[in-house]
Order: structure tokens, then sequence, then C-alpha cells
């Protein structure tokens, strides 16, 4: 496991993907994505399933929604580059 301690950053449409979600959702993002960070028996990855045909990017799960995100290990910062629904956000990426 990485000993550096890690971040996470929303990119703008990141940003604008979590703005259109009602506040409950918001929140279970936003805890998700410290859980990740901050997890002290995992690696950031491993919480992550690849996206086929779209690397670096992996997806994180939270309930119906996905945060499309990649780990950047020099830095130890997980990039979210988007989030959406799990119907289209596949559709929607990149």
């Amino acid at each position: 496991m990485n000993d550096d301690e890690w971040t996470w950053e929303l990119s703008e449409r990141a940003a604008d993907g979590l703005d259109a979600l009602d506040a409950e959702t918001q929140q279970r993002l936003l805890d998700k994505f410290d859980a990740v960070v901050t997890d002290e028996f995992r690696d950031p990855p491993e919480f992550a399933k690849p996206l086929t045909g779209a690397k670096p990017w992996q997806s994180v799960r939270v309930g119906n929604y996905r945060a499309i995100v990649r780990f950047d290990r020099e830095m130890s910062v997980m990039q979210v580059g988007a989030i959406g629904h799990r119907s289209s956000i596949y559709d929607e990426f990149p």
C-alpha cells in the first residue's frame, strides 16, 4: 500500500455532474471519495473497476451512480473525470 496521503480532485465536468444531483446523492459521492483516499487497509485504486477500452479511466460505484476516475500514483491523487447515473455515464464518457 502507498504510504503517501492520497487526495481527490474533481474536474470541471465532474463538478457539473455533481451539481446536477440532489443533496443526498452529492453527499454519498463525496463520502465515498473521502473513503477511497483514506482507507487504511486498501490502496485507492483497489476501489475502482477498470473501464474496457478507456485506460487509465476506472469506475467507482456509489449506488446507482458512477464516478469515472483515474489514479495518479506519483501525486497520490484520485482524479474524478465525470459523475453520472450508471445508465448513461459510460455512453457519455470520454
